[in-house]
């Protein structure tokens, strides 16, 4: 508002008055130049027999309204967490603008599933009462699941514009310890959503609570756990352990703040130890699994701008036959045009030659 200007608002059929109004002042000062006190400030006008609607519930939804403005415009960021020190043992963020372009309207997903997720997301967001009533800390756990390419870091990106929360992209391999880690949690803010991507390869976080059970295992078994944790060794800095990362998860720590998202991505599910994605702490577990025809057709209209087709039939058959295992990233590649006279039919076209040699080489390795 412009200094005295008035403006009325409505408010459940009662109408009132703002001014921008100033002040100033001035005080006598030994300076050649004197100083002036400038005071701004808002008049709210109003009819006396409204005085108890506007007092209780008027001025505290401007406030709420005013919070959500500011929320709404404030510029977004993404933090990563730095491996150098600040005063000793202090492991620091370091964040840059977030303006990742994903929305759960581009994320390549069954439409059934992506509403879901929102809902989810949404009753999360207006819980802040309803988890002080019943006693637990304002977060929820989400773990994404499912074979590389699916989309797991896409739809992060998606839950983070959906909801304009900040995000805290959490690299474990560069927290030297269980304290450090704490640090950290401690210095993320509210509304924001905390990540820790590909968890089975972080750390040796992935069975700590089962190795006599896993030496009953066969030898195919250990090559696989053996090939998860190759990079490992190249990391031993790093001190944290299973029982520090619960703690980071839902212990008493965890209450400190409010209003986060805490997000685990896997490709081996089944490798994790199960007190770390138990209900509590990863409350929501989400399958991002191969592309399938409804995941496609978003695909289709976010890279070619086409909803209809000859070839839909096709692809849709392709897609549907169980032995053809494509990922949301390989169609994309697909869709995408190579050069600036490639037409969508073409786009389509390769797509529908991929599925095809992606079946005749399930059909070779059966026969080999």
């Amino acid at each position: 508002m412009d200094d005295y200007e008035e403006i009325t608002d409505d408010f459940e059929g009662i109408k009132v008055w703002w001014q921008s109004n100033k002040e100033e002042t001035r005080k006598e000062s030994f300076s050649f130049y004197p100083g002036a006190d400038e005071k701004r400030y808002f008049m709210l006008r109003f009819h006396r027999r409204d005085r108890e609607v506007i007092l209780e519930r008027y001025i505290n939804h401007v406030i709420r309204e005013g919070k959500a403005i500011k929320l709404k415009i404030r510029e977004r960021k993404i933090y990563s967490n730095s491996s150098s020190e600040v005063n000793g043992n202090k492991t620091k963020w370091n964040h840059v603008a977030f303006d990742h372009p994903a929305t759960f309207d581009t994320l390549a997903m069954d439409k059934k599933k992506k509403e879901e997720i929102k809902r989810d997301l949404v009753k999360f967001s207006k819980s802040k009462d309803y988890y002080k009533k019943i006693g637990k800390a304002w977060k929820r756990g989400y773990l994404l699941y499912g074979p590389p390419g699916t989309g797991k870091s896409t739809m992060i990106a998606a839950m983070a514009n959906f909801l304009d929360y900040d995000v805290y992209d959490l690299e474990l391999t560069t927290v030297r310890d269980n304290t450090q880690l704490r640090r950290l949690l401690i210095d993320t803010s509210a509304k924001s959503i905390i990540v820790i991507e590909d968890i089975d390869c972080s750390l040796d976080l992935t069975g700590q609570r089962r190795k006599k059970e896993d030496e009953k295992e066969d030898g195919d078994e250990k090559t696989i756990l053996k090939k998860m944790m190759e990079n490992e060794d190249e990391n031993t800095d790093s001190k944290v352990t299973l029982s520090g990362l619960l703690n980071f998860v839902d212990g008493l720590w965890s209450a400190c703040g409010g209003e986060r998202i805490i997000v685990f991505t896997t490709n081996f599910v089944d490798k994790l130890d199960p007190a770390l994605v138990r209900k509590g702490r990863m409350d929501k577990h989400i399958e991002l699994s191969y592309c399938c025809f409804e995941a496609f057709k978003v695909l289709a209209k976010n890279y070619l701008d086409v909803e209809e087709s000859e070839l839909f039939e096709e692809i849709k058959r392709l897609l549907e036959d169980d032995e053809i295992k494509i990922t949301p990233a390989d169609v994309a590649e697909n869709l995408l045009p190579k050069s600036e006279d490639e037409g969508s039919k073409t786009c389509l076209k390769r797509l529908i030659a991929e599925l095809k040699e992606a079946k005749e080489e399930v059909k070779k390795s059966k026969e080999e």
